[in-house]
């Protein structure tokens, strides 16, 4: 087993978020030098405490309190650890006789062990009886402690680096959750804190929100970022349209000051909560941030970027801004970073002026030779680089096939199917033709896929499945194409490395009419198979039949204000045409602005002329 370091997850963020807490006026629970100090003995002398080296279980508690800081004392000034064999039977007496101390004694505990020094782990002998009896110990007097002690003391097992070991923390934010409605401002942010640490939420954490709504006023731009850094790290999103929009315009109006963290915390949340009613104050907040891309972190550029990903919505300058501040500092980037401004590069699928996206995108393979360590680490970065890089056309066969290689992708997933990048850099290699000969998918690992990954075909008469509303579109339009062309509209994934299905309409135009799919030739469905105009003609196959695919752009599919689908969208008509099909795009918008059936008819009539001359 890997070693646990005793002052393990010890995170920046963490450190950042704390140290709002403990600067501020406010009245937080905060363990301060100033409790640090009741804790010191006076005992400076170089040897153990006698009493410590022979105890008597007869001692007091109060005896064996001020012989413990003695014994702490020893410890911090000779850098000796705890472990030592010569102290294992007072630490037995101290641990058993731990109950009787007071709620102070208690805490002043606690204290003192962060002043020995560090253990080589939490699990080392004297040092966990010591940490495993005070965690019971302080659980036990949960119930009786007011929310202002168990902070504090939940404080302390922070600053000592075991809040996550233990299970006091947990109890106790457990326990605080009953009273999140009321709590003033201060103990809001630090119960908040303690969340973000934990990584876990409490019962019900939309009470921080109807709290929050309350008393934002009265916090800091900084205390609102440690907010958003616990309803970020918990998964929570942000319900209330009205407080997402508060968030909005605190931000906009402190941006020249915030601090990188917390512009940070507050991009993440905002990206995580934003829905369709937000994209005004989104939109607006995009262009404010354009004058602080030189300003902030490379690592705060990379979330500007991000802010828009979720709703689509991309400001062609800052992301061009950004992308140019990339390219100056590539070198220090992680593959984290640039998994992620891939990812930037390729859902825009934005196309600059400068060209820095092409530069950056076609420096990207090279790149990634070169960081095998983070490679190995992180492997599913890895593998998202190369498919966000093969939206722009970006590839490398070498890489392509290391990646296939059934070692990597076992690797790379120990356990269970690979995941839906797998499929899409799959069907990329299958497309590649004769110019790939490397590793392939199993056949039953892409029949898996082809149930997982692909969503089911909509169907009015299946009562298993409920529609939504871009599957009521999509039956609507096939059914009024099976109206208008007098024959059945079919229902198909083509390209299964993407979840939605298409429609399907085989055209004969030597005859100008429509002639029936192949169904005896068809693959059946979610089998992952890639559908050629062979599987879907048959032995009817000819240059004078086209295979027309239908297929609906919903508003996910186009980046919003813009002429332009997203890189995702972009490459499935490519790869549809690679495949000999001709593609009829027809966007939802445009659809449910048709009123009456006559209005739709007469549009499919203008798309299919376009698409066939039909």
């Amino acid at each position: 087993m890997p070693v646990l370091y005793a002052k393990v997850f010890v995170e920046f963020e963490n450190q950042h978020a704390h140290s709002i807490l403990s600067d501020s006026l406010k009245p937080y629970k905060i363990v301060r030098p100033s409790d640090w100090l009741k804790t010191t003995s006076t005992d400076t002398h170089n040897d153990a405490p006698m009493r410590v080296l022979e105890p008597s279980k007869n001692a007091q508690p109060v005896e064996l309190y001020v012989d413990f800081q003695a014994l702490v004392q020893y410890c911090a000034h000779t850098s000796i650890q705890i472990s030592d064999d010569r102290f294992s039977d007072f630490i037995a007496i101290y641990c058993a006789e731990l109950h009787k101390l007071s709620d102070d004694q208690l805490l002043g505990t606690l204290l003192c062990l962060q002043q020995l020094p560090t253990p080589v782990s939490t699990k080392v002998a004297n040092y966990m009886e010591l940490w495993n009896t005070l965690d019971i110990e302080c659980c036990r007097r949960i119930e009786r402690w007011p929310s202002s002690q168990l902070l504090l003391v939940s404080d302390a097992w922070y600053q000592l680096g075991l809040a996550r070991i233990g299970e006091f923390v947990w109890l106790a934010l457990r326990r605080l959750g009953r009273k999140i409605r009321k709590m003033p401002p201060e103990q809001l942010v630090q119960s908040m804190f303690l969340c973000n640490l934990l990584r876990r939420p409490v019962f019900e954490m939309f009470d921080f929100e109807l709290n929050l709504t309350q008393c934002i006023h009265q916090m800091t731009l900084k205390e609102l970022g440690v907010m958003a850094m616990g309803f970020f790290k918990t998964q929570t999103p942000i319900r209330s349209t009205e407080l997402l929009q508060q968030f909005y315009t605190r931000l906009e109006a402190e941006l020249d000051t915030v601090e990188n963290i917390t512009l940070v915390s507050l991009l993440k949340i905002l990206r995580y909560s934003s829905k369709l009613p937000h994209v005004a104050a989104l939109t607006q907040l995009l262009v404010a941030l354009q004058p602080q891309v030189e300003r902030v972190s490379l690592l705060t550029c990379l979330h500007m970027a991000l802010l828009g990903c979720e709703l689509q919505t991309c400001n062609d300058e800052l992301v061009e801004r950004i992308l140019l501040r990339f390219e100056r500092e590539l070198d220090a980037a992680r593959l984290k970073d640039l998994e992620r401004i891939c990812l930037v590069i390729a859902l825009f699928n934005i196309n600059t002026a400068s060209g820095v996206e092409r530069r950056l995108a076609t420096r990207f393979p090279e790149m990634l030779r070169g960081r095998i360590d983070e490679i190995l680490r992180y492997p599913r970065c890895y593998t998202n680089c190369l498919q966000f890089l093969s939206m722009r056309g970006i590839y490398d066969i070498e890489q392509l096939s290391v990646v296939l290689e059934p070692r990597f992708l076992r690797h790379a997933y120990r356990d269970g199917l690979p995941g839906r990048e797998y499929f899409h850099l799959d069907s990329y290699a299958h497309l590649l033709g004769s110019e790939y000969d490397g590793p392939r998918l199993t056949d039953r690992q892409r029949q898996q896929m082809g149930k997982l990954y692909t969503q089911y075909i909509p169907d009015r008469t299946d009562g298993r499945f409920k529609l939504n509303s871009t599957d009521r579109v999509l039956l609507e339009i096939r059914d009024a194409l099976g109206s208008l062309l007098r024959t059945t509209v079919s229902l198909k994934h083509i390209l299964p490395h993407y979840d939605r299905c298409d429609m399907i309409v085989c055209y004969n135009r030597q005859q100008q009419r429509p002639v029936p799919l192949n169904v005896d030739n068809c693959p059946e469905d979610y089998s992952g198979v890639l559908l050629t105009r062979q599987h879907l003609l048959g032995s009817m196959e000819a240059p004078y039949i086209d295979t027309l695919i239908i297929t609906v752009a919903g508003w996910n599919n186009v980046i919003r204000e813009k002429e332009r689908y997203t890189g995702q969208f972009a490459l499935k008509l490519k790869q549809l045409k690679q495949l000999g099909h001709k593609t009829v795009v027809i966007l939802w918008h445009e659809w449910n602005a048709l009123e009456t059936p006559a209005d739709r008819q007469d549009f499919l009539k203008r798309r299919l002329r376009q698409a066939t001359n039909m």
